[in-house]
């Protein structure tokens, strides 16, 4: 009988200077550390503490800390983490008193365990006393299947195990409309993903074949043709048409623009001519204008921005098109002060020279926001 054990909220869960203590134990014992960094594990430990404990946020006008935890959607998170668990794992199993299980798997939160029967009700307590922090939750396997990362996992009698795909209760099979407006190749991500994952997932032919089926006929009630489903089972290097002018991949660009139906797609093939890759992003989601878990950043304190001023007199047209590595408040600044040398902002020429003409700091649009030096530049063009 196999158990698995579930860590609740596990990112947040997990202290920073437990996290650390972790990562030093993995440093001090890589004897090649000193072959790829001239940093020393003790230093590159105090650079982690400062990512991990310095969380800050706005909410409601006021800062926050976050005391607790390592932070959700930071890039060092799931690294540190996955050490942490793998040193609670390992102390747990090496302090258990009665005999360990026979078999384990552990990917991130969630480990699957076969203990010894007289072991079985013995190993959760003991888990749960060595360490106050994770506390997991116990699933028992029934008909000797219990799932395990959206899999179940079934041992046969001669000890092998099988595995098909797993959905909770709560699956619906619905799926993006296919009349929506996402690119082409985002819509046959739509039957390649979970194809992707019958494939790689499944254990034998026959579970592969009944995912097929009844993915096929989840497209096809969401609305897709059956040329979806058939295209997404090729190759993707098979689906794709031939180029007029292949790609030279060691010197070509790659760009990100709005996606815009009938528009983008003629982008594409006109910067494909010029060796430039395209990619497409949503110009506008529903979490951009219904989720806002924290404040906005003010618009005068943000920076690496593309900005535009308009002229506040009703007659007048002119408008001033900038970039600026500051914040944007700052920028503003120098653009309304005069200068000893000859090189005045030309918002300030303008102002001088038109009685009554003003820009205003809160009237500014911000196009677009560019960290790097060069391609700001191009942007602003």
């Amino acid at each position: 009988q196999g158990t698995s054990y579930d860590v609740c909220s596990l990112f947040t869960c997990i202290p920073p200077k437990g996290a650390v203590a972790a990562v030093k134990e993995f440093l001090d014992a890589d004897n090649t550390l000193g072959e790829r960094t001239s940093l020393s594990s003790e230093q590159i430990c105090q650079l982690l503490e400062l990512c991990l404990e310095c969380t800050y946020f706005t909410y409601n006008g006021q800062f926050y800390q976050q005391l607790h935890g390592c932070a959700m959607g930071s890039p060092v998170s799931p690294i540190v983490v996955n050490l942490y668990m793998e040193t609670f794992e390992k102390k747990a199993l090496s302090t258990f008193p009665d005999t360990p299980p026979s078999k384990r798997l552990r990917p991130a939160d969630d480990t699957r365990r076969k203990p010894q029967r007289r072991a079985t009700e013995k190993l959760p307590d003991h888990i749960n006393n060595v360490d106050s922090n994770t506390q997991p939750t116990q699933e028992t396997s029934h008909d000797n299947s219990p799932p395990l990362l959206d899999s179940n996992v079934t041992a046969q009698e001669d000890g092998r195990l099988n595995a098909d795909v797993h959905r909770k209760p709560t699956h619906t099979d619905q799926h993006p409309d296919p009349n929506s407006h996402h690119p082409s190749e985002q819509k046959l991500g739509v039957a390649r993903t979970p194809l992707h994952r019958a494939n790689t997932t499944t254990t034998s032919e026959e579970a592969k074949s009944k995912e097929h089926n009844d993915l096929k006929n989840a497209l096809n009630r969401c609305g897709y043709r059956t040329w979806t489903f058939n295209k997404a089972l090729r190759p993707s290097d098979h689906s794709k048409k031939p180029r007029d002018k292949p790609l030279d991949k060691r010197k070509a660009t790659n760009i990100t623009i709005p996606y815009i139906e009938g528009v983008s797609e003629k982008l594409r093939r006109i910067l494909q001519g010029f060796n430039i890759g395209t990619n497409f992003k949503p110009y506008s989601t529903l979490r951009q204008n219904l989720v806002h878990p924290k404040d906005r950043v003010q618009k005068a304190i943000k920076s690496e921005v593309i900005y535009r001023l308009k002229c506040e007199e009703p007659n007048c047209n002119d408008t001033y098109i900038g970039e600026t590595s500051q914040p944007l408040k700052e920028r503003y600044k120098q653009h309304c002060r005069a200068t000893t040398s000859s090189n005045a902002s030309a918002i300030y020429h303008h102002t001088q020279h038109n009685q009554g003409h003003s820009f205003k700091l809160e009237a500014t649009d911000i196009l677009d926001r560019e960290p790097r030096w060069y391609e700001r530049g191009v942007k602003e063009a």
